[in-house]
């Protein structure tokens, strides 16, 4: 893992341990990843990029990346990895539309839940940066199908190993994580140097 870019980029500037902190899903944990240092940043973002286009080919066989048209997410994790996919998708010849699913309805204006929503029938892949429960995730799957998309898979940058995988797969044929908690020791060397639990704690 030191030799990849994309996991020292994400241990350097996304990964924080040490002290017990509240997740968006309400859990307690004593470790937190905030992705956007890496994703929106010049040298992340290509790196994200290319390593979800490649994720694509890891998704079951009847989710070929020919078949897959669009990707999308839930705002704001999502936003990013978006962006970047779709570009360097494109220099691939391999051509994606973005779209990304709001938390609430716009007020005004469209009104829409979602914004760029592909045509009924197109088959997408949603995408996620960090996955707890899968809440996130999940959303965006299900306010796809209500728009009428087929939705062959998930990808997610980090997964936290907290049973979000397996909620993911009960709702979807296909679902990848590139990194998990596994792949970062320094979260339990952290832990045990504060004197807190070595699992992460919930």
């Amino acid at each position: 893992m030191p030799n990849d870019p994309l996991w020292k980029l994400l241990a350097d500037r996304a990964l924080h341990t040490g002290r017990r902190l509240t997740l968006s899903s309400g859990k307690a944990s004593t470790y937190y990843f905030d992705c956007k240092p890496v994703t929106l940043s010049a040298d992340g973002a290509p790196l994200v990029g290319d390593a979800f286009v490649k994720a694509l080919d890891a998704l079951p066989p009847d989710t070929l990346p020919a078949q897959v048209r669009a990707i999308g997410g839930l705002t704001h994790g999502a936003d990013p990895i978006i962006g970047a996919t779709m570009l360097r998708a494109a220099a691939q010849g391999r051509p994606l539309d973005g779209f990304y699913v709001r938390k609430q309805p716009k007020t005004h204006g469209t009104m829409r839940l979602i914004e760029n929503p592909p045509p009924p029938g197109t088959r997408v892949v949603i995408v996620e940066d960090v996955v707890t429960s899968g809440g996130s995730a999940l959303k965006a799957v299900d306010e796809a199908r209500k728009a009428g998309c087929i939705v062959a898979g998930v990808v997610a940058l980090v997964d936290r190993d907290e049973g979000g995988a397996e909620a993911i797969r009960g709702q979807v044929p296909g679902y990848v994580a590139l990194y998990s908690r596994r792949d970062f020791p320094q979260i339990a060397s952290a832990d045990v140097a504060a004197g807190l639990p070595a699992d992460g704690g919930s």
